[in-house]
């Protein structure tokens, strides 16, 4: 790394600083401007850390919803922002090259009682998704694509289930628990203030021992499988020849290579995604 450091910051918002409900995170909801500001203060800390930490090139990418959810205007300056949806990386827009990557305002996964909990899409839509046969959450995906070109995870933040993930599967990973789940849509949350300044310590300790994370790179191959709500979604996304119908509700498919199989993930859940609700 030398005496250049670079930065990657995924930016999702269930997991942002008092979220906890439907309304605070979907476009045009009534707490929805509020939580922008919100998520783009988590985010900043995470900046502000990772600068006094001695990062020298920090990026953020949008990964909520639209991914249009960060209020550039208030963004802090040390870092630039990529927005839209149309990435063919999607949350990991843009995380290549990095020395180390930062999952700010991530969640758990479907089927979990955290806050929020669901993998890419609504629970109306996706119950549940699994790599390797195991159950598998944004983060783990995002963290396998990053740790499989070198890229370790420094730094999580979120409620207390998605630390606790995190902390079990990325070895020397700093976490920052801004709230405690007591249901999907209840939590204990810290004051922001208190929130923000655990934000800014994580990351600068991520940054410090940034040369000395091990990424997480599980061995090939990889199968996905996606779970959904109903046999009709399910049969409405077997439009790749790669994919396998599991049962009626289920569909996988295998590659030796992540980012192929990564990437029809995010394939399969544009065509699945219906109401942007989380049920």
């Amino acid at each position: 790394m030398g005496d250049w450091l670079r930065v990657f910051v995924s930016a999702d918002m269930e997991g942002v600083t008092g979220v906890t409900h439907p309304q605070d995170v979907i476009p045009g909801r009534s707490q929805y401007e509020r939580f922008r500001r919100f998520l783009t203060a988590d985010v900043n800390a995470a900046i502000e850390g990772a600068a006094r930490g001695g990062a020298t090139e920090i990026l953020v990418n949008e990964a909520h919803d639209g991914m249009r959810n960060i209020l550039l205007e208030d963004l802090d300056e040390r870092a630039e922002l990529i927005v839209g949806s149309r990435k063919p990386l999607s949350m990991m827009q843009g995380f290549e090259g990095s020395d180390v990557a930062f999952f700010v305002g991530y969640h758990a996964r479907a089927g979990m009682e955290g806050i929020l909990s669901h993998t890419f899409s609504s629970p109306n839509v996706v119950t549940g998704v699994e790599l390797n046969g195991e159950p598998c959450s944004e983060a783990r995906m995002n963290a396998t694509l990053a740790g499989l070109s070198g890229v370790s995870v420094g730094l999580v933040t979120g409620d207390d289930l998605t630390c606790a993930e995190a902390e079990s599967l990325y070895a020397g990973v700093k976490t920052a628990r801004v709230k405690t789940a007591i249901d999907r849509y209840t939590a204990r949350c810290l004051p922001r203030a208190v929130a923000l300044a655990k934000i800014r310590a994580a990351a600068e300790e991520a940054v410090h021992r940034a040369e000395t994370l091990a990424p997480y790179a599980p061995e090939p191959p990889y199968t996905f499988t996606a779970e959904f709500a109903t046999a009709s979604t399910a049969a409405s996304v077997m439009f790749f020849p790669q994919l396998k119908r599991v049962d009626d509700r289920r569909v996988s498919w295998t590659h030796e290579d992540y980012e192929a199989a990564f990437k029809m993930f995010i394939g399969v859940m544009r065509m699945a995604t219906g109401d942007p609700d989380y049920g």
